[in-house]
């Protein structure tokens, strides 16, 4: 059956709720989450959702290719639906063994701009991380996207079911018996806002008008407090569960998109930075004894997560 447990007693229903006009009345409606495997008719929400993932950087990957491990795949892996088998995925958790896949164009594309991305200002850790995305030894990617109001709750009953799934395909003598477990995560990090810095330029433009320039010092002192506070800016992840698989990391960093004006140029994502908060991503490698931990804690803590008023 491509339809698996409906998992009434781990995920509430969702309420989703319109404010009438004077504020005082909502109207709720509750949704229930059907899980099923992936199937051919998801391939193109499936792609939409990794485009999601890798916003203006989706055309640098073969996205297609991995959605069709996915499919191909699908006795690991679930999605999450609302309006039955047919209708399109609202979110997915699933995994693809890189090493296995090595050849797929997805694979190869995507291992190709990760390693690019890997900073070299540790060149331990930057190496420890060009040889796991080598493949020399057995990787696997967690993809997990789901549409930004999906609760947190779809989370720890997926989570569950896939580690059960591979641990039944392990068995079976399958391809999911890993050395490292990869995941990308969606990430805000907080900036200067340039609402702020447009101020501060009308301000440094009046006062060059009444004052001579800095001297080169206070400039150079400025740029390094401005680099200081770059590097000290909080990470606020968008999926809360990844806030905990970060805990459990042996690796990981930052990276910015490559078509960073695309992403810059568009309205909604010019409203973040406009109040200070830049888009990126953020690569983790959780090593597989740490695995179940993971799982267990995101089982404990995301359960548990208080809905929004």
């Amino acid at each position: 059956m491509s339809q698996k447990r409906k998992p009434e007693d781990d995920v509430p229903p969702a309420n989703d709720s319109d404010d009438e006009s004077d504020g005082s009345d909502k109207d709720i409606v509750d949704v229930d989450f059907d899980f099923y495997n992936p199937e051919e008719v998801d391939f193109h929400a499936l792609k939409r959702l990794l485009a999601q993932l890798f916003s203006s950087d989706a055309e640098l990957i073969a996205l297609g290719d991995l959605v069709d491990i996915i499919i191909e795949e699908n006795h690991v892996g679930t999605t999450v639906k609302v309006d039955g088998q047919q209708s399109d995925p609202y979110a997915v958790l699933s995994i693809i063994n890189l090493q296995e896949q090595r050849k797929n164009e997805g694979v190869t594309t995507l291992c190709t701009y990760l390693r690019n991305k890997c900073p070299k200002k540790d060149q331990k850790t930057h190496d420890a991380i060009q040889a796991i995305l080598s493949l020399d030894k057995p990787v696997a990617w967690i993809v997990s996207e789901r549409f930004i109001n999906m609760p947190v709750e779809i989370m720890p009953p997926m989570y569950n079911l896939m580690q059960q799934e591979v641990k039944n395909a392990i068995e079976k003598k399958e391809a999911y018996d890993v050395e490292w477990y990869m995941f990308i995560s969606k990430v805000y990090k907080e900036v200067a806002s340039t609402v702020d810095d447009e101020e501060r330029a009308d301000e440094d433009e009046d006062a060059s008008a009444r004052t001579a320039v800095a001297p080169p010092a206070k400039k150079a002192k400025k740029a390094k407090k401005a680099a200081a506070a770059a590097a000290a800016a909080e990470t606020i992840y968008i999926q809360p569960e990844d806030e905990i698989i970060a805990s459990h990391a042996t690796y990981q960093f930052d990276f910015k998109f490559t078509n960073s004006e695309k992403e810059a140029a568009a309205d909604a994502k010019r409203a973040f930075s406009d109040f200070g908060i830049v888009p990126s991503r953020k690569l983790l490698l959780v090593h597989k004894d740490k695995f179940d931990a993971l799982v267990k804690e995101i089982d404990s803590t995301c359960s548990n997560i208080p809905a929004a008023p």
